[in-house]
C-alpha cells in the first residue's frame, strides 16, 4: 500500500537522520522530571513521533485523503440559510483525523493533546497537503489556533476550549483580515466594546466583551473557535496597532457567515465573510497587545504551516510529473528521455528538496526556541527567537515560490493533458497559487525578513556551517565554492545597511534570494554527509546558484529606483 510518509524518501531522511532529536526533545520534553511525560527516553519519544508519521498520517493521506481529493475539489462547500455545508468526502476526512486522534497534535497533554514538536506537526501537514491541500486548512489551523490559546489565554479558557479542540469536536479560525485592512492590520476597524466596570486586563469570568464588525477572507470561517483582532481602545488616544486587542469568540448566532468566496482553488475549505453583531468575546492576554504580540505570534505559526502546505503540493506535483513522464511516449520513447524534460524533472526534484531542507531547519529552530522559553532559558530563548523570527518568513516565501514553480513545470510536462481536469496537476496548480498570497504575500515575507538579515540575526547559522569540520574532501571542495557567494552576500548586506529605505525595499528580494541560495547550499552539503545521493543534488544546486548570486549582487549594487507613470 502507498504511504505518503515512507514513500517520500527525502522527508523520511530528514526526519530520521538529520533532526537533532537529542537537543530538541531535551528542550520540549521533561523526561524523568515530569510525571505527565509518557516517554522513558529520547529514543522512545523519537520512535513515537516517527511511527505517528508512518501510521496513521502517511497511511491516511495516501489511502483515504488522496483518493477523495478530486471529489472534494469538485463538490466544494456551500452556504444554506447562513450555515456552511462541507462536502461529504471532507466530512469523512475530518472524521478520519478525529478518529486517529490527530487534531490535537501540538496541544499540551494536560488538555488531551499529543504535545508533539512543531517539526513533527509540520511533517504531518506536508503529508496531508500532498493528499489534499484544502484538508490542511482544517488540520493546520487547528494547531496554530490551539497553540495561541495555550500560550496566552486565561487558564479557564484553556480548560474550556482546548480539550474539545484536541478531540476535533471544535475546529478553529482566525479572523484578522477586513475589506479595507488586508496586510495593513493596523487599519483594522472591527470594534470591541468592553464590559461595564472592566479593568485594564479583563478577567473572562467577570464579563464578556462585545465584538462588532466585518471580517473577510476567513479560512474555515465556520469554525467553532474564532480568534479575532479588534479595536478595543479609543482611536483618538491609541491609534493604529496600539489600539488593537485579541479576542476569542465561540460560534454563536451573533456571528453570521455572509457569504462563501468562490475561489480558484482549495475548494474543500470554506473562505468566508463574517459579520459580528455585538458578539460575546473573551479577551486574550493584555489589551492593546493584540497586533504587536498575539497576532505576530500566531502569524509565525501560520506561516510555517503554509510553507508545509506548499511543500506537500510541490511533492504531489513532482510525483505526478515523474509518473507521467515515464508513461507518456512520443516519437517512440518516454518523454522523460528527452533532454529538456529530464532537466525540468531534475530541477523540480532539486528545488523541492532545497525548500524542504530550509523548512525543516526552520522548524527545528522554532522548537528549540519554544523549548528554551518553556524552561526559562532566557539567553537561549532570545537567540533562537531572533533566528525563528527571521527564518520563518524566509522559509514560507521560499517554499511557496518553489511550489508554484514546480506545479507550473508539472503542467508543462503534461502538455495539453495538464490543462485538463482529468489530471491532478490541474487541481494542484490551482491549489498552490494561494500559498504565496495568504498569511502574508511573498513581498510581505521579504519585508519582514530584510531588517533581520541586515542586522545579522542569521549570520551565525551560516558561519556555523562554514566553520564546521568536514571529513569528506569532495564535500569540503564543494563548500569551498560557497565562499565567493557568501562574500557577495555579506558585501550586499553591508551596502544596504546605509542605503535609502525605499531602495532597500526595491532590492530586498534579491538580497533574500542570495541568502537563501547560500544557506541552502550549506544545508544540502550537510545532508550529503549522510546520503551520497545528496552530493549530486548539492553539486547541481551550487552550479546553478553561483551565477544567480553574482547577478543578484550586481542588481543590489547597481539598480536604480524607477518612478513608473501609468499614464506614460
Amino acid at each position: 500500500m502507498p504511504n505518503f510518509y515512507t514513500d517520500n524518501r527525502d522527508l523520511a531522511f530528514i526526519m530520521e537522520h538529520l533532526i537533532d532529536w537529542d537537543a530538541l526533545i531535551a528542550m520540549k520534553e521533561r523526561i524523568g522530571e515530569d510525571s505527565d511525560c509518557p516517554y522513558g527516553s529520547v529514543e522512545e519519544a523519537r520512535t513515537t513521533y516517527l511511527e505517528m508519521l508512518r501510521d496513521p498520517v502517511g497511511e491516511l493521506a495516501a489511502n483515504r485523503f488522496a483518493p477523495r481529493a478530486a471529489e472534494v475539489d469538485e463538490q466544494g462547500c456551500r452556504l444554506e440559510n447562513g450555515r456552511v455545508i462541507l462536502s461529504e468526502p471532507t466530512e469523512r476526512n475530518l472524521k478520519d483525523l478525529r478518529d486517529a486522534q490527530l487534531m490535537g497534535m501540538t496541544i499540551p497533554r494536560r488538555y488531551g493533546g499529543l504535545q508533539f514538536p512543531e517539526t513533527v506537526y509540520t511533517a504531518a501537514i506536508e503529508v496531508v497537503s500532498q493528499a489534499d491541500a484544502s484538508l490542511m486548512n482544517f488540520f493546520g489551523l487547528q494547531g496554530g489556533i490551539a497553540e495561541t490559546i495555550a500560550e496566552f489565554a486565561d487558564e479557564s479558557l484553556k480548560e474550556q476550549y482546548l480539550p474539545r479542540m484536541s478531540t476535533g469536536e471544535f475546529t478553529g479560525a482566525m479572523a484578522l483580515t477586513e475589506p479595507d485592512a488586508g496586510s495593513d492590520l493596523a487599519a483594522v476597524q472591527t470594534r470591541a466594546k468592553e464590559p461595564e466596570g472592566a479593568t485594564a486586563t479583563q478577567d473572562p469570568v467577570t464579563g464578556l466583551w462585545k465584538i462588532s464588525g466585518t471580517k473577510r477572507f476567513i479560512t474555515n470561517g465556520c469554525g467553532d473557535v474564532i480568534l479575532v483582532l479588534a479595536r478595543s481602545e479609543d482611536p483618538a488616544k491609541k491609534g493604529g496597532g496600539r489600539g488593537l486587542s485579541f479576542f476569542l469568540v465561540e460560534k454563536n448566532p451573533c456571528v453570521t457567515v455572509r457569504r462563501i468566496e468562490h475561489k480558484m482553488g482549495i475548494h474543500g475549505v470554506p473562505t468566508c465573510e463574517l459579520a459580528f453583531d455585538e458578539c460575546p468575546a473573551y479577551l486574550i492576554g493584555t489589551r492593546g497587545m493584540g497586533l504587536a504580540r498575539y497576532t505576530a505570534w500566531l502569524m509565525l505559526a501560520a506561516r510555517l504551516a503554509i510553507g508545509a502546505q506548499a511543500q506537500g503540493i510541490a511533492q504531489a506535483a513532482l510525483v505526478e510529473a515523474l509518473k507521467y513522464a515515464d508513461e507518456r511516449e512520443q516519437f517512440g520513447r518516454p518523454i522523460r528521455q528527452f533532454a529538456q524534460v529530464a532537466a525540468m524533472l531534475s530541477n523540480m526534484r532539486m528545488y523541492t528538496e532545497a525548500s524542504r531542507a530550509l523548512l525543516y531547519k526552520t522548524c527545528e529552530i522554532v522548537d528549540l526556541h519554544q523549548g528554551a522559553e518553556a524552561r526559562g532559558l532566557r539567553e537561549e530563548a532570545k537567540r533562537y527567537g531572533r533566528m525563528a523570527e527571521a527564518l520563518t518568513p524566509i522559509a514560507k516565501y521560499y517554499a511557496t515560490e518553489i511550489a508554484n514553480r514546480v506545479c507550473y513545470d508539472a503542467i508543462q510536462i503534461h502538455g495539453g493533458n495538464g490543462y485538463m481536469k482529468e489530471y491532478p496537476v490541474e487541481r494542484l496548480y490551482r491549489d498552490v497559487r494561494i500559498t504565496n498570497i495568504y498569511e502574508g504575500t511573498s513581498q510581505i515575507q521579504i519585508n519582514w525578513a530584510l531588517p533581520r538579515l541586515l542586522r545579522g540575526d542569521l549570520d551565525a547559522l551560516i558561519d556555523e556551517e562554514m566553520n564546521r569540520s568536514v571529513a569528506d574532501p569532495e564535500i569540503a571542495e564543494q563548500r569551498g565554492r560557497v565562499r565567493e557567494p557568501l562574500a557577495l552576500l555579506r558585501e550586499s548586506q553591508q551596502f544596504l545597511q546605509n542605503a535609502d529605505p525605499e531602495y532597500r525595499e526595491l532590492v530586498a528580494p534579491h538580497l533574500v534570494d542570495m541568502w537563501v541560495d547560500v544557506y541552502v547550499c550549506l544545508l544540502l552539503l550537510r545532508q550529503s554527509e549522510k546520503w551520497d545521493y545528496k552530493k549530486t543534488v548539492a553539486h547541481r544546486f551550487i552550479d546553478l546558484m553561483l551565477p544567480r548570486v553574482r547577478m543578484n549582487r550586481e542588481y543590489v549594487g547597481h539598480s536604480h529606483l524607477i518612478e513608473l507613470n501609468p499614464k506614460a
